[in-house]
């Protein structure tokens, strides 16, 4: 008899508003959207949907490393906070996680810490 492995993954949900790849998301009662600088953050996509396409969504939580647009420049080991639309900042209230990597490109590659966040 053998034994189950169980392994952590991505969650697929319905998809509320459009969502851009490389966001972080919150979960509302009709699916994901992107998440705001403040409330909850459940994880962060890594494909673009459209809510009228009527397709699911693969969302990354615990811990896992994923990249996150960004308007910042981040340094490997600094502070990730959400901000508005889903995006990376380098300041703000509710940290995502931290910078793996300096960032590149408009991007932030980050080890999220423990997502997700409640409110």
């Amino acid at each position: 008899m053998s034994n189950p492995t169980f392994r952590s993954g991505p969650i697929s949900f319905d998809v509320a508003e459009d969502v851009n790849k490389f966001r972080l998301v919150t979960v509302t009662k009709d699916g994901v959207k992107h998440a705001g600088a403040e409330g909850a953050i459940f994880g962060a996509v890594s494909e673009s949907r459209k809510a009228a396409d009527g397709l699911n969504v693969a969302v990354h939580y615990g811990v896992a490393a994923v990249k996150i647009e960004t308007s910042d420049e981040f340094a490997a080991g600094d502070a990730v906070f959400a901000s508005a639309d889903g995006k990376a900042a380098k300041t703000g209230t509710v940290q995502a996680g931290v910078a793996a990597r300096p960032s590149r490109d408009g991007f932030v590659v980050t080890i999220l810490n423990g997502l997700p966040h409640t409110a």
